[in-house]
């Protein structure tokens, strides 16, 4: 499906973005998991760069750190080794005394995806600490429009983040 040279793969994160300034496909679907991207990654097949950032449904779903990275795994081993695989960390979510237990557990996973990329010679790019509030523990307001979701300027972020990375 995916002939494009580079594609984006994920959740509503990288859904909601034009990502045609990379000159790439977008492959984002709102609400998906890991589950999800590893049910479609066949899709990507052909793409020569793949930029990858899932993950967050799965924690905000409560599944758990076990399962996600198992998943995770199996995404890993699925790509080519012909292809140039970006890992990108997950983005805080706004903190608020539901979400510190979310936060924690996208800090847990980022440390991971980061051991796992190097492991598997991928690249990871890590913007969590880019997109935190002043006070270092969620997501900055500026950034968002619900807590999650980003703004304009939450993308410019990510996208002047990604320039000459990928």
């Amino acid at each position: 499906m995916q002939d494009s040279k580079l594609v984006f793969l994920g959740d509503s994160l990288t859904m909601r973005h034009n990502w045609s300034n990379f000159g790439a496909a977008n492959m984002g679907i709102d609400g998906d998991t890991t589950s999800g991207v590893l049910s479609r990654m066949h899709l990507a097949s052909k793409a020569d760069k793949i930029v990858l950032m899932i993950g967050a449904n799965d924690i905000l779903n409560r599944f758990t750190l076990t399962r996600i990275k198992s998943n995770y795994s199996k995404i890993l081993n699925n790509f080519s080794k012909d292809q140039k695989i970006y890992i990108l960390s997950l983005l805080p979510v706004t903190d608020v005394k539901q979400t510190q237990g979310i936060n924690h557990d996208i800090k847990e996973l980022n440390s991971w995806l980061k051991t796992q990329s190097k492991q598997y010679g991928f690249a990871y790019i890590n913007l969590y600490p880019l997109f935190l509030d002043q006070r270092k523990k969620g997501l900055a307001e500026s950034l968002t429009t619900d807590g999650i979701h980003l703004t304009e300027k939450g993308y410019k972020l990510w996208e002047k983040t990604l320039r000459g990375k990928i």
